[in-house]
């Protein structure tokens, strides 16, 4: 068995981006392997979110190049806010993307069926958005966002909003579709122990502009409820945020 790393689905070379007179991002270079999930962590406001934009292709780096590996690629995105449709019905707001690809209805309605099977929100489909709870309109987003079969999952505080315990199902959840489909995966938060729980990496940024400061490789092992307190998680969630205060000491310098 060959032990040669999985190749880069997306490589961002000494990427910078300004706003006007804001220097959001600083000559970052990060590659992501097809088919990992690395975590996007750093202060408040140093430009995470312009990082996973970058790598998306939602926006252009002013210096610097994106470059995305070979192959096919369909790319998904959950944000920090499920964007259902009111006047849509759980189903149809999942089928959308579908909808707008022309794909034919009784082709998409089904594989939003399936999409919500994965999610366990399968006995909502018929639901609108107002009758579901915080937790339930999320996963009708995730079931949106994997609809689409994406082979690149990006990820934006997508429950920082929720209550505790449903924010760690939910993170449980998403780890282990991530494990069955081993789609790309980029999450941007700001919980250290989320990161570390999710992902396989965990990239720390400085304070704005936002550099590279640490790449602290998560911990192995099964990710189920009783992970959260492990010793392994813990030390992780350490190494992460000794070298966040340590580059925001830097900065106040």
């Amino acid at each position: 068995m060959s032990d040669a790393p999985a190749p880069a689905a997306i490589a961002l070379r000494e990427v910078s981006r300004r706003f006007g007179a804001v220097h959001a991002v600083d000559r970052v270079s990060l590659a992501f392997a097809r088919g990992s999930f690395t975590a996007l962590v750093g202060p408040s406001g140093c430009g995470k979110t312009t990082i996973l934009r970058l790598a998306s292709g939602l926006d252009a780096p002013d210096e610097g190049a994106c470059a995305r590996g070979g192959g096919e690629s369909r790319t998904g995105f959950l944000f920090q806010e499920p964007r259902l449709l009111a006047w849509r019905t759980v189903r149809e707001n999942v089928a959308l993307p579908l909808e707008l690809a022309g794909v034919a209805r009784a082709e998409r309605l089904a594989r939003a069926d399936a999409a919500l099977a994965l999610v366990r929100l399968a006995d909502a489909a018929e639901r609108f958005p107002h009758q579901l709870s915080g937790g339930m309109k999320m996963r009708a987003s995730l079931a949106r966002a994997l609809v689409t079969r994406p082979t690149e999952l990006f990820l934006d505080e997508p429950f920082g909003a929720l209550d505790e315990v449903t924010r760690h199902d939910l993170d449980m959840e998403l780890r282990a579709l991530w494990e069955r489909e081993r789609f790309t995966a980029v999450l941007v938060t700001h919980s250290l122990p989320e990161a570390a729980f999710l992902a396989q990496r965990m990239v720390v940024f400085s304070p704005r502009p936002a550099r590279v400061v640490a790449d602290i490789a998560a911990p192995e092992g099964t990710r189920d409820a009783r992970f959260w307190t492990c010793d392994a998680l813990a030390a992780a969630v350490r190494a992460g945020s000794d070298a966040m205060l340590r580059a925001i000491e830097e900065a106040r310098r």
